[in-house]
């Protein structure tokens, strides 16, 4: 009776137990390959997921910011109602500026008043306007009336001449404007003055309204200045699918597990062309305890829906060097059927779905909880597997150094 090295002994107990069995079966038939599984995330690399806010600080930020923007907002309209004033202002300024420009201004050779308001009857004779006084000129002598009797008589009968003289102011001898000529200019003065303020009082709605229906709302203006808010790299393509997050270091603590059978020191290690586990649980990072004290760290994988492994081939390390091979035929699909298997998984590193270069280890837990999982290229290294029942196409070992 030959007899199997204690060490490996232990090593192909960690395995499924038709292991041990097929090695004594006859090879079955290879199955036909099924199809591939359809790659549920977006082609091409993965993609760093961004943190997660708790989602009272989500709330905090969103509050905080709400009240910005409305301090914003009445900055804004404070802003505005300040310029307006201010612009009103400025108009009424130049308004009477320019009242004040068109007034006439009396011509140096005429001594005119300012303006000579109408008498309040036509009747009433207006002011005479003041003059310098000056000496007035002598008059020549009628030899024939020294004494001017005749001049007074004259006046007496023809007081409307003298109100004209009076009136236009040659009887000094000067060219002064009369009352009512001053009096239509000024009145024109005035009414120039008030046609371009009603002009200019016309014309500020519409260039308002023009400047306001340009100028952005505060909101417009807001979502023009604020830079848009960044892609979230996890968004879904147009086909719905999702990048599949990288995977990234995160070393726990782990929970202590006791396995169905005693781990072995030594892990065994899987190479297949393509490794499909179906209704798949990881339940995270355990501590397995082996036979030597020592404790170890695994990922703890429950399949409750079979496994489909392409080109099985086993490996066990055994003493003094020596290698255990166990294999399928090639192009073979060897399964795990009827009733769960759990896996503790050491390390897998393949092409997720066949395109995702992943490794998964404690240290590198699976980003995401997969109840279907696909590697192609797949190498794994196994503390232990328990459960259901491995079937291996053209089953062969083999011992190398």
């Amino acid at each position: 009776m030959t007899r199997v090295p204690v060490g490996k002994v232990i090593a192909l107990a960690a395995m499924p137990t038709a292991v041990l069995m097929g090695m004594g079966l006859t090879p079955q038939l290879a199955q036909a390959k099924p199809g591939v599984p359809e790659n549920p995330f977006q082609d091409g690399p993965c993609v760093t997921a961004p943190d997660e806010k708790p989602k009272d600080a989500e709330k905090e930020a969103a509050r905080k910011k709400r009240a910005e923007d409305a301090r914003k907002r009445a900055e804004e309209a404070k802003s505005k109602r300040e310029k307006e004033e201010k612009e009103e202002k400025e108009e009424k300024e130049e308004e009477k500026e320019e009242g004040e420009a068109d007034k006439p201004t009396p011509s140096p050779s005429a001594e005119t008043p300012e303006r000579v308001k109408p008498s309040p009857s036509a009747d009433a004779k207006a002011p005479e306007p003041e003059r310098e006084s000056e000496p007035e000129p002598s008059k020549p002598t009628n030899p024939l009336d020294p004494l001017g009797v005749g001049d007074a008589i004259k006046d007496l009968l023809t007081p409307d001449e003298r109100e004209k003289v009076e009136g236009d102011g040659s009887r000094d001898g000067k060219t002064t404007e009369p009352v009512e000529d001053a009096e239509d200019k000024a009145d024109k003065a005035e009414d120039k003055a008030q046609d371009k303020t009603e002009d200019k009082t016309e014309e500020t709605p519409d260039a308002k309204a023009d400047d306001d229906k340009n100028e952005p709302a505060p909101e417009e203006s807001k979502a023009s200045k604020t830079p848009e808010p960044p892609k979230d790299p996890m968004a879904p393509d147009e086909n719905g699918k999702k990048p599949f997050p990288c995977v990234v270091e995160k070393k726990v603590a782990g929970d202590d597990e006791q396995s169905p059978a005693p781990i072995p020191n030594q892990p065994w290690h899987l190479e297949a062309s393509s490794l499909l586990l179906k209704g798949a649980d990881y339940q995270g990072v355990v501590n397995l305890k082996m036979p030597n004290g020592q404790t170890k760290q695994a990922l703890k994988y429950v399949i409750s829906g079979g496994t489909e492994i392409g080109d099985l081939h086993q490996i066990v390390d055994g003493p003094g060097g020596k290698k255990y091979h166990v294999q399928a035929a090639k192009g073979s699909k060897s399964t795990i059927s009827n009733g769960d298997t759990t896996m503790y998984t050491e390390r897998i590193s393949g092409n997720l779905f066949g395109l995702l270069p992943v490794t998964f280890d404690p240290e590198h837990p699976p980003p995401l909880n997969l109840p279907l999982i696909y590697f192609t290229d797949v190498k794994v290294q196994q503390a232990g597997q328990f459960g259901g029942e491995l079937t291996i196409p053209g089953l062969h070992q083999s011992i190398t150094d």
